[in-house]
């Protein structure tokens, strides 16, 4: 780098020494002294302007040597590297953004000069330092189009830097700021990439803890699987009922298994399928069939029957078994390593509905997303609420146009109801709850777990103080984030995904998820680690955990969740 410092020299010789006279003559006619500064300086900003960049550096360096005390110096620096780096003069243009960093570096101008210096380093093919300056860049300038194109050129610097050393060095400096996320994936892939499966590890353990809704975790794909517990490929079988009666059902599974495997474990998790043909005899034979593929996991089949004509074969052979629709609870009984799902969402949606009728609610409104999962819960909601004895006034689906969604405030604002029901998840909560407290809903509000998020609850203030909510066991906070799921599979396959779509998804994430806790561990031992841990929409359940998810009910008091039952 010293010679890009050199390259300063034919730029400017900024640090002109005063005698004693004129030291005295500044501090008595200083404002004359700005003014003459100020004049040379807007001549300089004018020839910039009109792109007459040499003219303009010029009188930026006239103001540099000329007007060496004056307030516009670090301005003049900083315009002169603007201007050098129009003429892609890449040595000055760092030569100068250099010398500003270097005499003010309490200059408010420092966070601006940084993408100046960042682009000049790349020029220069001085990759390192381009990083560092891009970095910082990204983490303190105020304008969101200076830290954009930060972020996008860092992020391509990151990708081709080879060596492990520098990565190391520079992840020590920016380990805790929002940059390290960055950091953490190039590390883990490039350990990867090398072999050093214990660091990959390593890394992408700390990404996946301290950034949970990265990006890059879906691109980590089966690296994670293969740094974690495997140097090979895990067969993974997949028995489900392609033809017969469940076969729309199998079909919805399928899609949700295989987008989640294609965002994760594809280059590592091989797929065997296999139709059942919704008989119980021929998901035995398909058992066995895909045992003698050397699969380790099976995931399915759908139906009670069929995991019961199952659960034998696979305990014999060790292999572990995921069912992501069977509801029997008994079967959890036939094998340790037998694993269900339970949808948590209605059993959330029934328990908070009798919770506000038996203390006292008689009279309910719901207003839910135009999705066919969100009908599902309100029509849940509505005949929990019957059962109980109360009167659901109305359930509508809530439009996310800004007109409708108003019509439909002002219609059901007066009709009586004393609570209202929002199924919504986190992202459609962010723009339904300022809507209700704009239209003054005088009503308790209910929901799911999505409400135990401090942005919805600072959005939602006084109306939403007392609200009551349900969630089942576990973390609060969802580890798959709904809308990434629902993105994805819209994108795909052009249609909304139904519950058997999400309970496939969720089956193959927690097998994911269990490969990925260390090889130490078997992959049974891994699944049942996972107690509590939730999906889009399934809960793990085996068999030391109770048939039915235990749902909590919970309030909001002083802008903090407070748990009630």
């Amino acid at each position: 780098m010293s010679y890009v410092r050199k390259a300063l020299g034919l730029l400017l010789a900024a640090g002109v020494l005063l005698s004693a006279t004129g030291c005295v003559w500044l501090f008595v006619n200083r404002d004359k002294y700005e003014a003459e500064a100020l004049a040379v300086f807007q001549t300089g900003e004018a020839f910039y302007k009109k792109a007459d960049y040499e003219k303009a550096i010029s009188s930026f360096t006239a103001v540099i040597k000329g007007y060496p005390r004056s307030e516009l110096v670090d301005d003049a620096y900083y315009l002169a590297s603007l201007a050098f780096a129009k003429k892609k003069d890449w040595e000055h243009t760092v030569g100068a953004a250099q010398q500003l960093e270097a005499e003010f570096p309490a200059s408010p101008l420092i966070p601006k000069v940084q993408i100046v210096l960042a682009q000049g380093y790349e020029h220069l093919e001085l990759y390192v330092p381009a990083l560092v300056a891009y970095f910082e860049t990204y983490l303190y300038s105020e304008s969101p189009g200076e830290r954009k194109k930060a972020e996008l050129q860092a992020k391509n610097l990151l990708g081709r830097e080879q060596d492990f050393n520098v990565l190391t060095d520079l992840y020590a400096n920016y380990k805790d700021t929002d940059v390290a996320e960055w950091f953490l994936f190039r590390l883990g892939m490039r350990a990867y990439d090398v072999e050093n499966f214990a660091a990959a590890e390593r890394y992408f353990a700390e990404l996946r803890a301290r950034f949970p809704r990265s990006p890059y975790i879906d691109r980590i794909g089966g690296r994670e699987i293969s740094a974690a517990a495997l140097k090979g490929e895990l067969v993974c079988g997949v028995l489900l009922p392609l033809s017969g009666d469940f076969s729309a059902y199998a079909q919805s599974v399928r899609e949700g298994i295989e987008l989640a495997h294609s965002l994760k474990g594809g280059s590592t998790i091989h797929l065997e399928i296999y139709d059942t043909r919704s008989d119980p005899t021929q998901a035995a034979r398909g058992a066995e069939a895909l045992i003698r593929k050397q699969a380790k996991i099976i995931i399915g089949p759908l139906t009670s029957a069929e995991v019961n004509s199952v659960a034998k074969i696979a305990a014999k052979a060790g292999v572990v078994m995921i069912s992501p629709t069977s509801t029997d609870p008994g079967l959890l009984s036939l094998y340790e390593c037998l694993f269900q799902l339970n949808s948590y969402a209605e059993s959330e949606t029934r328990e908070i509905a009798r919770y506000a009728a038996r203390r006292g609610t008689k009279k309910f409104g719901i207003l839910h997303p135009n999705t066919k999962q969100a009908k599902t819960l309100a029509d849940a909601f509505a005949t929990t609420v019957r059962s109980e004895g109360g009167e659901v006034i109305y359930s509508l689906p809530l439009s996310d146009t800004v007109v409708e969604m108003r019509q439909t405030f002002l219609n059901v604002r007066h009709q009586g109801a004393q609570a209202l029901f929002l199924p919504f998840d986190r992202q459609q909560l962010l723009s339904v709850v300022p809507q209700v407290v704009y239209y003054r809903m005088k009503v308790r509000i209910l929901g799911l777990d999505d409400f135990a998020d401090m942005e919805i609850l600072r959005r939602g203030g006084a109306p939403f103080e007392g609200a009551w909510f349900a969630a089942s066991g576990g973390h609060l906070a969802n580890p798959i984030p709904f809308e990434t799921f629902f993105a994805h599979y819209t994108r795909r396959y052009n249609k909304e995904p139904d519950w058997a779509v999400t309970l496939g998804y969720d089956a193959y994430n927690f097998l994911y998820e269990a490969l990925s806790q260390g090889k130490d561990l078997s992959l049974c031992q891994a699944l049942r680690g996972l107690e509590n841990r939730r999906g889009v929409l399934g809960r793990l359940l085996f068999l030391t955990n109770p048939s039915e998810p235990s749902v909590r009910i919970y309030t909001i008091h002083a802008n903090e969740v407070k748990e009630i039952k």
